[in-house]
């Protein structure tokens, strides 16, 4: 084999570095863009803008909690302090069976 030299062995483990760290770089750099946007301080800034019309609709899971928080015969799970609709046999969130 030809020998390299070492102008090409620094190319090689530039871009055998920029292999490896490149795609954890674009990870963590769209792990952060996700976070800003579920930022609720950007959905208000928007609403001021008048980019939005109006707050986005609550999701499944908190108008269920509400529901469940402020019914009056909802039953703590024993395991993970959830509360939970009377009648149900297991929990809704850790899915162990209720007493």
């Amino acid at each position: 084999m030809a020998e390299l030299s070492t102008a090409e062995i620094a190319f090689r483990l530039f871009v055998a570095g920029v292999a490896m760290v490149g795609p954890t770089l674009l990870f963590l750099g769209f792990w952060r863009f996700m976070l800003w946007l579920r930022d609720d301080a950007l959905i208000d800034v928007l609403v001021a803008r008048g980019t939005l019309d109006e707050q986005p609709a609550p999701s499944a899971a908190d108008v269920l909690a509400t529901a469940t928080a402020s019914h009056p015969g909802a039953r703590r799970c024993p395991f993970c302090e959830t509360r939970n609709f009377p009648g149900v046999v297991q929990c809704r969130d850790c899915g162990k069976r209720l007493r």
